[in-house]
């Protein structure tokens, strides 16, 4: 069930802390610790997804097509442009920095979901 800020789905082979953070935070936090591999299966107001050996390049492209806005946390400096939908950043963002960045794309995510009466 998803808590008032919405539920938030980590895709990372070590950030427990982070997820603990969020979790904090009020989110509702599934934190996997390998790739997924249906993004389909996936069901998130936000994905962030810290690519590493473990997690590839593929993770975020299938979630973002899926419609699950995506931050992703790169071991480099961000090769493209971040949109509305997908945002990229280096692993040198701070923790703290990184989940105000999650609140901004959650309030997003909430904002452009369609209402049903």
């Amino acid at each position: 069930m998803a808590t008032a800020r919405g539920k938030i789905l980590v895709v990372a082979a070590r950030q427990p802390d982070f997820a603990e953070l969020l979790a904090k935070d009020g989110f509702e936090v599934e934190l996997r610790t390998r790739p997924l591999e249906d993004a389909g299966d996936a069901h998130a107001d936000v994905a962030v997804v810290f690519r590493g050996r473990l997690i590839g390049r593929s993770q975020a492209p299938a979630l973002v097509e899926r419609g699950i806005p995506v931050v992703e946390v790169l071991t480099v400096e961000p090769p493209s442009v971040s949109t509305a939908e997908w945002i990229r950043l280096s692993n040198r963002v701070a923790k703290a920095d990184l989940a105000q960045i999650v609140h901004a794309m959650a309030a997003w995510a909430r904002a452009r979901r369609p209402v049903h009466a």
